[in-house]
């Protein structure tokens, strides 16, 4: 009788219903359960958040309170303009200009006093620290080209630019190269490349004006090295890359769209908090500045061939070469830059072994272009338009 008991007993479990842990299914829900098997209809779900890229660089918080702040880069562009503007002053002063060497250093590494601007005195703000990721070496290249500037002698002969013997205009080397050794570099390799690590929930200190995060400032730093116009490319084009990306490289590779698309629509996402659509923005900008600064040296040389073609001085083909040398320079300095240092110093090197005696040279010119050509994504028939 007990063994009949038992075997009616094991029986009747094998029949019962196995029960099944319920909770939410979904993985894209917020409270997903891994262990649940069957969907108990629990699911909860993040609201969906939408953005759309503005026409202008304004951005608010939810109580209105404007995010954007850029004021640091544009004091820097403000500093190389008026360094620029002294330096251009020893090219036509039929040699009465004689440049300064503490003044032009004190105005890279802003102690100087005499700024037009007096906003600019005693702000904080310098070029020297913020080139080349402070980079001594290069640095000390930028100090040495002002030295040896305000060491020569200014032309007598109106419509000459201040050049080295061998042919190279100082002032070309150091404003071009600034563009990109300390605004492209910071707007690239620094603020952007480290943008997803920021905080973008918390504001800096709303109490003291700051309503923006983290995240927010250091976009809108890097921005602040492309251009100080809220409304690019209506304007802001009249300076350094802002110029620049929206004359001939626009034209041709679209670049001051695609950039400030680019940073807008980033903001955007910030400011919205969707931020895992950044790196996508980040991405675009990068490339795109990294095709802006090996654009205008291409640009320049085919400037330099075209001059040569024209008949024009020598003083003036170096004027256009120089040009063409700093932009050169300046590949290195983006992030995940087309050509290493080693190889824009070689490159560079093969130039100066004889600077006028290369920008006579169509092959020669045609050369350094193609070996740019086959380390960026500027193609050879966008290079012969440049």
């Amino acid at each position: 009788m007990n063994k009949v008991l038992v075997i009616l007993t094991v029986a009747s479990l094998a029949v019962l219903p196995s029960c099944k842990k319920k909770g939410c299914t979904d993985p894209t829900a917020t409270n997903f359960d891994s262990e649940a098997e069957k969907d108990d209809g629990s699911c909860e779900y993040a609201p969906v958040v939408t953005y759309s890229t503005p026409d202008t660089y304004v951005f608010t918080d939810a109580d209105g309170n404007n995010t954007v702040s850029y004021g640091g880069q544009t004091a820097r562009m403000d500093m190389l303009s008026e360094m620029t503007s002294y330096l251009k002053s020893a090219n036509t002063s039929g040699g009465s200009n004689q440049l300064d060497a503490a003044t032009l250093l004190a105005m890279y590494d802003n102690s100087y006093t005499g700024w037009s601007d007096a906003n600019l005195v005693g702000n904080g703000k310098q070029l020297k620290s913020k080139t080349a990721l402070g980079d001594a070496g290069v640095q000390a290249q930028f100090e040495t080209w002002m030295t040896e500037a305000a060491a020569a002698t200014p032309p007598t002969e109106e419509g000459y630019y201040l050049q080295a013997a061998t042919g190279q205009e100082w002032t070309q080397l150091i404003e071009k190269g600034l563009m990109s050794a300390c605004f492209a570099s910071q707007m690239t390799a620094n603020y952007l490349a480290g943008i997803t690590a920021d905080d973008n929930t918390t504001p800096v200190d709303p109490q003291a004006g700051k309503y923006y995060t983290e995240m927010e400032h250091h976009w809108d730093e890097a921005y602040g090295y492309f251009t100080d116009a809220v409304d690019y490319p209506t304007n802001g084009t009249n300076r350094f890359w802002g110029k620049y990306a929206n004359n001939t490289l626009n034209a041709i590779l679209g670049t001051a769209d695609a950039m400030g698309e680019a940073f807008r629509t980033g903001r955007a996402a910030i400011t919205a908090g969707v931020t895992e659509d950044v790196p996508a923005q980040v991405a675009i900008i990068q490339a795109e500045a990294r095709k802006m600064v090996a654009g205008m040296a291409i640009h320049y040389l085919n400037s330099t061939k075209q001059k040569v073609a024209d008949g024009e001085s020598q003083n003036k083909v170096n004027h256009y070469l120089s040009e063409a040398w700093a932009f050169i320079y300046g590949i290195q300095f983006c992030q995940d830059a087309d050509m290493t240092p080693t190889e824009v110093s070689d490159l560079l090197a093969g130039i100066d072994a004889n600077f006028e005696g290369f920008s006579q040279s169509t092959m020669s010119i045609n050369a350094v272009i193609d070996m740019i050509v086959a380390a960026t994504e500027i193609t050879a028939a966008q290079a012969a338009d440049l």
